[in-house]
């Protein structure tokens, strides 16, 4: 059963907030539960039903937009209410059910990153092999073990491993990280330093084969080659998951940090402040993604726009050719899909 008093000194700062203070922080909430919802719906939409994102490798990308989406619409409603109330007005169940979803919803974003950034390492580096990888079989089974990993670290609570309490400073409720050293190290090298470290050598390797590729695949572009065109495709691509991952990194390795820093202070020592950016953070990787793909990819912009025509202005477009011109070393086409 989840602990609802576990952080005394934060109950009561959580509680004497100002008004200001509690209207700034729910506008901030209500903010990112929008932009989360509206953003990764609008993937989920455009990717299901527009013909050229409607790919094998872009299902990861639609797994990653669920994600988010469940995180947006099960878990920062009740935060949001916990900023508005000042208190958790739920119950010992809700807060078991809440700290469980976090916990899982962020390990399915992770490891879906991950299986992005593989994929990604196969199509630029592997292309030989990336068909018969990536195939659409294969992908469901990818799919399906990513959304039963996090049950390795958000079942054991449960079972006798700690257990989930309210943790007022983040507005919501998680396994507290100084109950079990061991199972929280297990936790944070398995599922956060670990596929992040798969995820950094992946990219590197990318990198490192586009920048040997870029004059051969100019040569080849000279002539229209389908195969220039396709490796110049799958640059654009990569280019565009990595700043993806970079923004969750950013995110997310700020969080790590948190919470080993609360591990070592003996667990709700931080000022509230530390906890909320915390939860901010959890939060805003959840929202970033709609926005890079919009920025970045013209496949994605070209999708949004049938469906938001207001993204039709033409100041916005000059605007974001101008940020992507640079992108065009090669001379290749600026279409750029996230797909094989």
């Amino acid at each position: 059963m989840a602990s609802l008093f576990e952080y005394p000194r934060l109950i009561k700062e959580l509680f004497s907030r100002s008004t200001t203070t509690k209207t700034f922080e729910s506008l901030i909430l209500i903010f990112l539960i929008l932009c989360a919802l509206l953003g990764n719906l609008l993937v989920c939409y455009v990717v299901t039903k527009n013909s050229r994102l409607r790919t094998v490798s872009n299902t990861l990308v639609l797994n990653l937009a669920i994600s988010d989406v469940l995180m947006a619409s099960l878990c920062m409603p009740l935060s949001l209410g916990v900023l508005i109330a000042g208190e958790w007005p739920y119950g010992n169940i809700v807060c078991d059910m809440h700290g469980f979803l976090i916990f899982s919803f962020g390990i399915v974003s992770e490891a879906t990153m991950c299986s992005i950034a593989i994929n990604r390492f196969f199509a630029i580096t592997r292309p030989f092999s990336y068909t018969s990888v990536f195939t659409p079989q294969n992908i469901r089974i990818i799919i399906v073990f990513l959304w039963l990993l996090p049950l390795l670290a958000s079942v054991p609570p449960f079972a006798g491993w700690g257990y989930y309490a309210f943790q007022p400073g983040k507005a919501f409720c998680i396994y507290p990280f100084n109950v079990n050293i061991v199972y929280t190290v297990l936790v944070e090298v398995l599922f956060i330093f670990t596929p992040m470290n798969i995820i950094i050598i992946s990219y590197k390797k990318c990198y490192t084969a586009m920048k040997q590729n870029n004059r051969r695949v100019a040569d080849m572009t000279v002539s229209g080659s389908v195969d220039s065109r396709r490796r110049e495709q799958e640059s654009r691509a990569t280019r565009t998951m990595m700043t993806a991952t970079a923004g969750f990194m950013l995110c997310w390795m700020p969080v790590a940090v948190i919470d080993f820093a609360d591990i070592f202070t003996g667990g709700g020592n931080l000022p509230r402040q530390v906890y909320m950016l915390n939860a901010y953070l959890i939060y805003i990787s959840s929202t970033i993604n709609p926005f890079i793909y919009w920025l970045m990819n013209k496949d994605f912009r070209r999708a949004f726009k049938e469906v938001l025509p207001f993204f039709s202005a033409t100041s916005i477009d000059s605007g974001i050719n101008s940020m992507t011109r640079g992108d065009r070393s090669v001379g290749a086409p600026t279409d750029v899909t996230l797909q094989s």
